[in-house]
């Protein structure tokens, strides 16, 4: 492989991996609070079809789309911050139940204003152009950064920001100290219930675009449960990352690798089923969990010993 190549296959890993980057910066805020929030799966999917929606709505506007997808994202958020933060309910419980209401309203909705099943293309959409960097496309390897939609500018951005806000503002302590003692936090004055209500709505904006951007960047149409495990692997970024958004943010690109490399195996026409290709990512998630899962233990037992 040249780097021709090898430049092209990080693109695509970019691009698929910028849908994860956001789900998992929302589940590192979470993380950070103290919510264990896995509920990303069924809030980007409806932010995908709210997505699409917006988009036939308003001609084919995209930044419409992204709106009502982040709007989306944030009223489903509210409804589990409500359950989790107001009535004390079990985080898991509560975020399997959303990522149900995910694929239930979404089909449901398809039904009722498309009246279709299965997907809804749209096809008015004013696709947003790629931005092509002048210098940096003629890069060997560094070119991937080149070409980009404007969403994925702003998920690395983002990860920035975050950084500098988790680990570098009073804001950022705030949130950090309410997921590792309340108690201490509601000492100092800090309102542990609005840190975390805030955490989770900022979570429901970013996982929203990220659906969003699934469904009007990459596609270009929404389709019945089209996630596919992206916001599972999203948790398992910002688990293996420890809750760190530039680690969380390496390791969404190496799924993004994983998945993007599947399918230029699968274009070879190299003779392996396509359902062993498509579990590439899922295998790498396994195999993240595991090491985190270790690399966990070894830590606690050494933390024991001394």
């Amino acid at each position: 492989m040249d780097l021709a190549s090898v430049t092209e296959l990080f693109a695509s890993s970019l691009r698929v991996a910028t849908p994860l980057i956001l789900m998992a910066l929302g589940s590192c805020l979470c993380q950070k609070t103290g919510v264990f929030n896995i509920a990303f799966e069924g809030i980007a999917l409806i932010g995908a079809f709210a997505a699409v929606a917006f988009v036939i709505v308003f001609n084919g506007n995209p930044w419409m789309g992204f709106l009502g997808a982040i709007c989306a994202g944030v009223l489903i958020a509210g409804i589990y911050a409500l359950f989790v933060v107001r009535f004390k309910a079990d985080y898991v419980i509560a975020s399997i139940a959303v990522n149900m209401l995910g694929l239930g309203l979404t089909s449901y909705f398809l039904r009722t204003m498309f009246h279709v099943q299965g997907k809804v293309v749209a096809n008015n959409i004013n696709k947003l152009p790629m931005l092509n960097i002048p210098v940096l496309k003629d890069i060997p390897i560094l070119g991937c950064l080149s070409g980009q939609s404007i969403i994925t500018y702003f998920s690395l951005v983002l990860v920035g920001i975050l950084y500098l806000v988790l680990f570098k503002t009073k804001t950022g302590l705030n949130i950090c100290s309410v997921g590792e003692s309340e108690s201490s936090a509601v000492t100092a004055g800090i309102n542990p219930a609005l840190v975390r209500l805030r955490a989770i709505l900022a979570s429901g904006a970013l996982s929203g675009l990220g659906g969003a951007y699934l469904s009007i960047v990459i596609v270009s149409q929404f389709s019945e449960n089209m996630l596919q495990g992206r916001g599972f692997n999203a948790f398992t970024a910002m688990v293996f990352g420890n809750a760190h958004p530039v680690a969380s943010m390496l390791v969404c690109l190496l799924f993004g690798i994983a998945d993007a490399l599947g399918i230029r195996i699968e274009l070879a026409g190299f003779n392996i089923p396509s359902a062993i290709i498509s579990m590439f990512p899922f295998l790498l998630a396994m195999a993240a969990l595991a090491i985190s899962s270790y690399t966990t233990k070894l830590r606690l037992r050494g933390n024991s010993e001394s």
